[in-house]
């Protein structure tokens, strides 16, 4: 019976190693659309990809981010915005992932 204690409470500890793991790699965002238009503001996508891209302890984020409109609440939009890395431009793209009424998840990536 111990034995069977301890097997769990590892099962347990590693399982929620694999979650906080996922968690800590997952880039993506969820905003909330609004107006007439039904989208997610460009300030709004910009602030969350400076905040929410970047892989710890491998790639910090971006310094700044400008992107040339919002996203609209649609599945596969995607807005091409200029990133800067430690002074070096690039494309990142980001691309509308799901939609659930307001609330729009979405997805960063840099183009090559």
């Amino acid at each position: 019976m111990k034995r069977i204690v301890i097997a769990l409470a590892v099962a347990a500890v590693l399982a929620g190693g694999v979650v906080t793991a996922w968690n800590v790699f997952d880039n993506s965002s969820v905003a909330t659309a609004g107006g007439a238009d039904h989208t997610v503001p460009r300030t709004q996508v910009e602030k969350l990809a400076r905040e929410n891209y970047g892989i710890p302890f491998v790639q910090d984020g971006p310094r700044s981010v400008t992107c040339p409109s919002g996203l609209h609440a649609k599945v596969d939009d995607t807005v091409a915005c200029t990133a800067v890395f430690k002074g070096e431009k690039k494309t990142m793209l980001i691309s509308v992932t799901g939609v659930h009424g307001d609330r729009v998840s979405f997805d960063y990536g840099l183009s090559k």
